[in-house]
């Protein structure tokens, strides 16, 4: 049995309610590159149950064709994925849960390793920025995503509560803590 270990750096977050992941791993050198390379990748993760019907959320639940023991997704044909400013382009679909009556989570997401690429300097820092302009533009295509309530667990819109510390309160749950209004009163237009 040959075992090889795998050194990925893996960061892991939300931001304005959409869980993402960052990778970076060093691939080792060979006869064709005799150097490290530096290799990332980021996703983000969807939860088809906060993306409202009008906004088609089963059209995200690819349905899979199989060729030679491998399970192939058709995601380039999904007009919202492929649209979300991704570096180089959607490379990365995958089912992450909703089997067995789970929610059903997708995870989309890009890597670092086009031609292009070749020489070019990455860094956490660039990675990050860009994951964030993907999920900006996702929410500009589902504006109501919905936020999950870390105090009760229920989704809610974004006007129904506030975003603290990249958390979402929601105003039905935390509205009897002093905090809470106190935030809210700020952060109300008149």
């Amino acid at each position: 049995m040959e075992l090889k270990e795998h050194k990925i750096k893996r960061w892991t977050g939300t931001y304005k309610g959409v869980d993402f992941e960052i990778n970076n791993w060093q691939t080792p050198p060979n006869i064709i590159k005799p150097n490290e390379k530096d290799c990332w990748t980021y996703y983000i993760y969807l939860h088809l149950d906060r993306i409202p019907e009008e906004n088609k959320p089963n059209s995200y639940w690819l349905k899979g064709r199989k060729d030679r023991n491998r399970v192939y997704y058709d995601y380039y044909k999904h007009d919202v994925m492929t649209d979300l400013d991704w570096h180089g382009g959607l490379t990365w679909y995958s089912k992450e849960h909703g089997f067995d009556g789970s929610g059903k989570v997708i995870k989309i997401g890009c890597d670092y390793s086009h031609l292009w690429d070749e020489g070019e300097y990455y860094d956490l820092d660039i990675v990050k920025n860009d994951c964030k302009r993907t999920i900006e533009k996702f929410l500009k295509k589902v504006p109501n995503y919905k936020y999950w309530c870390c105090g009760n667990g229920k989704l809610y819109g974004i006007e129904e509560g506030l975003i603290i510390e990249n958390q979402f309160h929601s105003k039905e749950y935390w509205f009897d803590k002093d905090w809470f209004k106190e935030m809210w009163e700020k952060t109300a237009i008149p």
